[in-house]
């Protein structure tokens, strides 16, 4: 029974920690990371991990074509029955090419930032292909978790993939920490 109670203790502390430290980032996107199209998608879809706030400004993704010009002309909205879903309408006479869709957000969980891009390429001639959706695996039924090899995420003060390095070993250090602490808690009643 001490294990057990030793080991909610651990987890606990990792869900906190997780908690804290999490960023409304891109759970899905369509068109998908590294996606190839025959025809040129009426909108870019994000659905974020966490709510965002509605501020003037604060979410918004923004498309640029290979040369570096912003083909969005209007800016991204949040869906106002899922504040979790990001998205920008596309000029229909987008023409082939390899287009960057750069996104930011300001959560409402905790007031974070976060920034970060993916790519899609239309081409008509070449095989389709949905590129990476899923951009972030869930943890334990729900929390977000580290990111699934996504390239160009990257939250406020910190790369992804070095930032979620400190993330998991500080997460680590708390589940160990909390599992002590259990350990001594449940002795005490003994």
């Amino acid at each position: 029974m001490r294990w057990l109670a030793a080991a909610a203790a651990g987890l606990t502390a990792v869900g906190w920690f997780a908690a804290a430290f999490a960023h409304a980032e891109p759970e899905r996107a369509s068109p998908g990371d590294g996606a190839v199209l025959n025809a040129p998608p009426a909108e870019v879809v994000l659905v974020m991990t966490q709510e965002m706030a509605r501020q003037a400004g604060a979410n918004d993704i923004d498309v640029y074509d290979a040369g570096g010009n912003e083909v969005t002309r209007e800016p991204a909205v949040i869906d106002p029955n899922d504040r979790r879903r990001l998205s920008v309408r596309l000029p229909a006479d987008l023409p082939p090419g390899e287009y960057t869709v750069r996104w930011r957000t300001l959560s409402a969980d905790d007031g974070d930032t976060a920034t970060g891009e993916l790519r899609f390429r239309v081409d008509p001639a070449a095989a389709p292909s949905p590129g990476r959706e899923l951009l972030k695996e869930t943890l334990l039924g729900g929390g977000p978790a580290a990111p699934a090899g996504v390239t160009g995420i990257s939250a406020a003060g910190g790369s992804g993939e070095v930032g979620w390095v400190l993330v998991a070993a500080v997460g680590g250090g708390l589940f160990v920490v909390g599992l002590g602490a259990g350990v001594v808690l449940s002795r005490r009643g003994e």
